[in-house]
């Protein structure tokens, strides 16, 4: 699959500190500066326009859901014995 060609240039300023742990990042995921940094950028601000994102639904399905959410916390029975459990993946 062929590459998509890249015509724009953004230009950063940033401290040495934080150049020197970002650029350690990107060569433990084995990845440029460039490509790390373009892809962490990437992912930010996709997560940014979803957190903005409306949902709009109508006033029965609002109420339902509020009288839910407003209803106090039940125990689940099967959580609580696992995290009562000794499991290895526990630290």
């Amino acid at each position: 699959m062929p590459g998509v060609k890249k015509s724009e240039t953004i230009n950063l300023r940033i401290d040495t500190e934080t150049r020197e742990i970002i650029a350690r990042a990107a060569a433990v995921s084995g990845k440029s500066l460039t490509a790390f940094m373009t892809e962490a950028a990437f992912y930010s601000a996709q997560k940014e326009l979803l957190d903005q994102r409306f949902i709009g639904v109508d006033a029965a399905v609002f109420d339902a859901v509020e009288g839910l959410l407003g209803e106090p916390a039940k125990a689940n029975d099967r959580l609580v014995a696992l995290f009562k459990s000794n499991a290895e993946w526990i630290d």
